[in-house]
């Protein structure tokens, strides 16, 4: 079998990291340093070095076009919407397979396998267009956060049903040797990829009414980042995604191995890598459209990422780290016998606040704003939320009495 398709590498590195390119440890927070100084000016993003954590793909702060927030919560709507297009998506692959079931030949079973490839292909294609034109449109400013977000929604419960029936496509294609079938199913299946991440889990779920997720969103080009706290499970989730890095016109430079494209991994991701907790990679679609998808849990968290295997550059991105474990900086003020605590890391990362009582030292429950926008309480411990970018101003108020913080982000 090539490389091309159902090829899976593990590679159990638990005892020896890798070796890599170290970062300084000390220090913290801050705005990342790109890793590489001659990335391509055309590309939207760049991975970003902080020192002590993982490194993260991101827009420079001179590239994006707009950011913003919105609590997305219960939305019958988009639910229904949702529904309506996974249940399409549903139905065409039992149809699909109801066809190749009663198929009588290898002939037959040719026919259905290439109808299915065009049909959805096309699909896929609108959910891409329609998540691009959201893109757009929230860049200019047509639309707000909260119809962004709602369109992201919709457009990832469609594709995860899609993904699975290309991916069936794709078997039955390569049983028949119907490569060029086969290699046009992967492509679609990898250009769905940006549309599998942990913050769209978290909006859909929203959707249906699991609680409230406030979503951070950044857009730079056609690329998009988006970030959200699981106050459930204390992590802070973020996908990135820069189309921008895609190259279609320059086939595989590792040649199927991914360990060639883990030592390009080492030297994107040198933090991550270095102090890996195992690894394991693959890679996705035919030559021309390949990517390699590493997991690589790691002490702070998981990194998900998909390197494009033509640009050699890092196109989608997910992340999922714990609160507890990311390193922050602390400051703090004191007005009204109240002391208000704040982690800090960066724009877009994620921010703590506790608030206590000055004489005793206990948590109090206080209500928190950022800028102006009611975020949570603290409960007897610490909320954490997603930071903006910029000037912040928090504010946490207790028995009506209020205390209140300024930093910056960047």
């Amino acid at each position: 079998m090539d490389g091309t398709r159902a090829l899976v590498f593990a590679l159990l590195l638990c005892v020896a990291p890798i070796a890599g390119i170290a970062v300084d440890a000390e220090g913290v927070g801050g705005i990342g340093e790109p890793q590489e100084t001659t990335a391509d000016p055309d590309r939207s993003m760049a991975v970003l070095a902080t020192p002590n954590t993982s490194e993260y793909l991101a827009p420079s702060a001179d590239d994006i076009e707009r950011s913003g927030d919105h609590t997305a919560g219960l939305d019958v709507a988009a639910a229904v919407e949702a529904d309506a297009g996974e249940l399409e998506s549903a139905y065409l692959g039992e149809t699909l397979e109801r066809r190749y079931a009663n198929a009588a030949t290898d002939a037959d079973r040719r026919a259905v396998v290439e109808d299915g490839v065009d049909r959805l292909a096309a699909r896929a294609d609108e959910l891409r267009g329609t998540e691009r034109s959201a893109i757009r449109r929230y860049s200019e400013g047509t639309i707000d956060a909260r119809e962004l977000l709602r369109t992201l929604t919709v457009v990832s419960r469609t594709a995860g049903r899609t993904i699975d029936r290309l991916e069936w496509l794709e078997t039955r294609a390569t049983r028949l040797e119907m490569d060029a079938e086969a290699d046009r199913a992967a492509t679609e299946r990898v250009g769905l990829v940006p549309t599998t991440g942990p913050v769209r889990t978290e909006l859909a779920d929203a959707a249906v009414g699991s609680g409230p997720a406030r979503v951070y969103v950044e857009t730079a080009g056609d690329g998009i980042v988006l970030a959200a706290v699981d106050g459930d499970d204390g992590t802070y989730l973020r996908e990135a995604y820069d189309p921008s890095a895609r190259d279609p016109r320059t086939p595989d430079q590792y040649g199927g191995s991914p360990l060639l494209a883990l030592e390009r991994m080492e030297r994107v991701y040198p933090w991550v890598t270095e102090n890996n907790l195992g690894v394991s990679a693959s890679p996705i679609g035919p030559t021309f459209d390949r990517v390699y998808r590493f997991s690589i849990p790691h002490p702070h968290g998981e990194l998900e990422t998909y390197l494009d295997s033509g640009s050699e550059a890092v196109t989608v991105e997910f992340q999922r780290n714990d609160l507890e474990s990311i390193p922050t900086e602390s400051v703090e003020t004191t007005a009204n016998d109240l002391r208000l605590v704040v982690e800090t890391t960066r724009g877009g990362g994620p921010i703590g606040v506790s608030v206590l009582d000055d004489a005793t030292g206990d948590p109090v429950d206080a209500t928190i704003e950022l800028n102006g926008d009611p975020v949570g309480t603290t409960g007897a411990d610490r909320l954490w939320a997603v930071a903006p970018r910029g000037p912040v101003t928090v504010n946490a108020t207790h028995d009506g009495e209020t205390v209140s913080l300024e930093t910056a982000l960047p």
